[in-house]
């Protein structure tokens, strides 16, 4: 299978629905571009996708560009509702939430008295 197919090859949704839109957009007029009489057109080719929706792609010159904006789901696929999480705990009343307390270790060292051996000589 190629990679690659037709666009009017791809599956419609129902007979009257396809899969692609295509809409010419912008200036459509032909203009002569320099003295060979080349013409040039300011027109954009937008094709969009019924499938997936979000997907355009723009064209023109032959240079084209895909957009894709969406939740990555194809059209009539069921959507993904996850389950909402359970309910944050509030906060504690006064009455049960401790008081501050001063903090158990002073900010100085105490001072500490050596011991004097009694058997030392003064």
């Amino acid at each position: 299978m190629e990679r690659f197919r037709d666009i009017g090859e791809h599956t419609p949704f129902t007979v009257e629905q396809p899969a692609w839109i295509s809409k010419v957009v912008g200036d459509t007029h032909q203009y002569t571009e320099g003295g060979e009489g080349e013409t040039i057109s300011y027109a954009i080719n937008v094709i969009r996708s019924l499938r997936w929706p979000g997907s355009v792609t723009v064209s023109k010159g032959g240079k084209c560009t895909t957009v894709y904006v969406g939740y990555g789901m194809k059209k009539g696929d069921p959507s993904y509702n996850p389950v909402e999480p359970p309910a944050v705990c509030a906060d504690p009343n006064d009455e049960t939430e401790t008081k501050e307390m001063p903090e158990p270790n002073p900010a100085k060292e105490p001072v500490v008295e050596e011991a004097k051996d009694p058997d030392a000589d003064d």
